[in-house]
């Protein structure tokens, strides 16, 4: 299970390159451990920066590609494909695909939700979520930390449909998902801002069994893997996938 399980899961998108230049972001999906490393021990921003835009004497500014490519995310070119039926993709610039992003306290993602698509219930351990869909429509559900209450009793899930241009707050540690149920079997096109460049992402799994998922690892799977990851889904959430692939013929 461990096989189908985590092939239904989008990874975390480490794009990028890592040269002997401050350039790494752009256009082949290289790691950039070494350079971040490099970063995060340099004592000023600025200093950052300087590592990042200039030239290795540290006084001219990096010129045409290598700047473009050092300051610009392109989220079309650096998109990851998701595999199943319906096909879809994501692109994340945080700070382990786009450096640049160091300390400034932001993660972009955008992507596409195919019909009957399904972001699995997950937490993002240091970020609050700003979630937006711009095309198509999307339904969510969250549950908020113990609480919410005054006898402590469970807290209910609160549910509800992003249509276009509408958004809504995942707050930090709350577990959320959101699924494509569209009548008419559309995609959806997907914005989430989260509040750290590392915000992290954890899977909440009905069955955690050892091996069944790998943790941090984005978790979207289109109508062509849902069998794989069914028995991690909620059953109210697997319901109305199943009620979708029977809708858009899409099992």
């Amino acid at each position: 299970m461990h096989s189908t399980v985590s092939k239904a899961f989008i990874a975390a998108f480490a794009l990028g390159i890592t040269s002997a230049y401050p350039t790494p972001m752009g256009n082949s999906p290289n790691d950039n451990t070494d350079l971040i490393a490099r970063l995060i021990t340099t004592p000023t921003q600025i200093k950052r920066y300087r590592k990042l835009l200039t030239d290795d004497s540290g006084n001219k500014l990096l010129t045409g590609d290598r700047l473009t490519n050092a300051t610009i995310w392109d989220f079309q070119q650096n998109g990851d494909a998701i595999p199943g039926g319906q096909g879809g993709s994501a692109s994340s610039a945080n700070l382990e695909t786009f450096p640049y992003l160091i300390n400034s306290g932001v993660t972009l993602t955008m992507g596409t939700l195919g019909p009957c698509g399904l972001f699995l219930p997950h937490v993002h351990p240091r970020a609050n979520e700003f979630f937006v869909v711009t095309e198509g429509e999307v339904d969510f559900g969250t549950l908020l930390e113990l609480g919410l209450y005054e006898n402590l009793a469970p807290n209910p899930e609160i549910g509800g449909k992003l249509t276009k241009n509408k958004g809504t707050l995942f707050p930090k540690g709350s577990v959320h998902y959101q699924v494509n149920n569209n009548p008419e079997c559309k995609p959806a096109t997907i914005y989430a801002t989260l509040t750290s460049e590392d915000a992290g992402s954890t899977p909440i799994l009905m069955d955690p069994q050892p091996g069944n998922a790998t943790v941090g690892m984005r978790k979207r799977v289109d109508a062509g893997d849902f069998e794989s990851v069914r028995p991690v889904t909620p059953p109210h959430i697997a319901k109305v996938v199943d009620e979708c692939l029977a809708r858009c013929h899409a099992s």
